[in-house]
């Protein structure tokens, strides 16, 4: 279970979070959408202990951030931010291997090989194993760094728009993966989404932030509705249901 209480961030006199409680229970996908400076990406930043928390606590189940080891919360939380800056000549295979670190500690084993051609597998990226990280396009390597989190193998994962730069087909692909570590492997998967037709589609709970706040919590079919999404982000649309899931589609 996922636990934050009372958690408020500032930098200067702006807020960026205000207040923050939540608890959201394991093995599903949660999806936090809303407008652009709603803190979004500052939560993922504090529940991964990439920002020191100012105010509040955050769990993941019994491990309390603030005083869990370094060890114990690689082995519990995987992030990837929008911004990942790779420094030296790596290749793919290589990348992942960087994932396992907090299990081998530098010396690999063949349930650490494994577990990096099983996700290689898995993401479609056997054919590109050996080439190196300044030879992929945009796309390719937010593919390639997703891959290196799922590698982590963390009961919690924390994936800030990894969306960006896939084409149609690979976003469907991850969201489509993304789900099934949490339905069969029992993965907790937060993770921020623009699109709001992913959410609707692929998420278990759907969390609505607006200016540091959180403003509704629940199933996609119970708070994607009109009135919900004109207040989150001030666009009429029109909600229709497909598969027993909405639609969203903006109004001309």
């Amino acid at each position: 279970m996922i636990t934050l209480s009372h958690v408020s961030h500032h930098i200067g006199s702006h807020t960026i979070l205000d207040d923050v409680s939540l608890t959201l229970a394991t093995s599903q996908v949660i999806a936090l959408i809303g407008p652009n400076g709603a803190g979004k990406s500052t939560l993922f930043s504090l529940m991964s202990r990439l920002t020191p928390l100012q105010k509040g606590s955050v769990s993941f189940d019994e491990h309390d951030i603030e005083h869990a080891d370094s060890q114990t919360l690689a082995k519990t939380v995987a992030m990837l931010a929008q911004e990942n800056h790779i420094q030296g000549r790596l290749r793919v295979e290589e990348l992942l291997m960087f994932g396992r670190y907090p299990y081998h500690q530098g010396r690999p084993t063949d349930k650490d090989r494994q577990m990096v051609q099983a996700v290689m597998q898995r993401f479609e990226l056997l054919d590109m194993a050996k080439r190196f990280l300044s030879t992929l396009s945009g796309g390719q390597r937010q593919r390639v760094l997703i891959a290196m989190i799922v590698c982590q193998d963390t009961p919690y994962l924390l994936l800030d728009e990894p969306l960006n730069n896939l084409d149609m087909y690979h976003a469907g692909q991850l969201m489509r993966e993304l789900r099934s570590l949490t339905h069969q492997a029992g993965k907790t998967v937060v993770i921020v989404l623009h699109d709001i037709n992913q959410a609707a589609q692929f998420a278990d709970t759907v969390v609505m932030m607006k200016g540091g706040r959180i403003i509704q919590t629940g199933h996609p079919t119970d708070v994607l509705t009109h009135d919900a999404i004109d207040d989150l982000y001030g666009v009429d649309v029109t909600v229709l249901t497909h598969n027993g899931r909405p639609v969203i589609v903006d109004t001309l």
